[in-house]
């Protein structure tokens, strides 16, 4: 069962969590289902999630030049605030201990954001926190198809509809180029870019040349087995 003290926060999001009897696949008995290591990560990341991107989102409220920015950075601060809530009700149904800061990761990011100025800040702002999202969007997905916990999967279910809305209104900027379209790599880098849309084409190109030239020598080796079969004397007949 779960302890009094709940199950605390790992720094990271993404980190194991601690202590032997919280390996990947073992469960813990919880209120409403058994919970998996990876329900609790998703609640510390949603949670982590809000501390830097509701400040960053309202900074851009306040000060972007750019009406659509403004507008979605608005947006995305009331819905954060509004998802750490639920998520908070959540985590506190299943004796959960949250993080009470965003990563160190994390709070880089929204330095930066806060270093740049003008056009600029727009353009790093719609791109980490589209990346960010991105990220988070694969971990809830993952969650809500595997979580036996009702409550993590109804939370699950809720995030999985803010994050998707939120990437398409930072989508709706027109500032979120291949670069932001990121998503977890699972590496010592936090994310990796999609291929630009000129490497998918010179890839599809060199795939149907490649595909071409293949059917052509097949083509060409049936044939000559076909000249070389009506040359040959048919089993049984005789030799000329």
């Amino acid at each position: 069962m779960l302890g009094s003290c709940g199950i605390s926060a790992t720094s990271e999001w993404n980190d194991s969590v601690p202590g032997e009897r919280f390996r990947e696949r073992t469960t813990m008995d919880a209120p409403f289902g058994p919970l998996y290591p990876a329900d609790i990560r998703m609640l510390i990341a949603v949670a982590q999630a809000g501390f830097w991107e509701m400040p960053a989102s309202e900074l851009m409220a306040r000060e972007s030049a750019n009406p659509r920015v403004r507008a979605v950075g608005a947006q995305l601060a009331r819905e954060h605030h509004r998802l750490n809530q639920y998520n908070e009700a959540a985590a506190a149904r299943l004796n959960v201990l949250l993080p009470t800061s965003a990563t160190p990761q994390q709070n880089a990011w929204r330095e930066q954001i806060q270093a740049a100025t003008g056009a600029e800040r727009d353009r790093r702002y719609v791109g980490l926190t589209r990346a960010a999202h991105g990220s988070v969007y694969l971990q809830v997905a993952g969650v809500r198809v595997t979580t036996q916990n009702d409550v993590v999967r109804t939370m699950a279910q809720l995030a999985g509809e803010y994050v998707a809305r939120h990437m398409t209104l930072l989508e709706s900027t027109g500032l979120a180029d291949t670069d932001s379209l990121a998503v977890h790599s699972g590496t010592d880098s936090p994310y990796q870019p999609v291929p630009s849309l000129v490497s998918v084409l010179a890839g599809a190109a060199l795939a149907l040349v490649l595909g071409f030239a293949t059917l052509l020598l097949v083509q060409l080796g049936s044939r000559r087995r076909a000249g070389e079969v009506a040359g040959e004397p048919a089993v049984g007949g005789a030799i000329g």
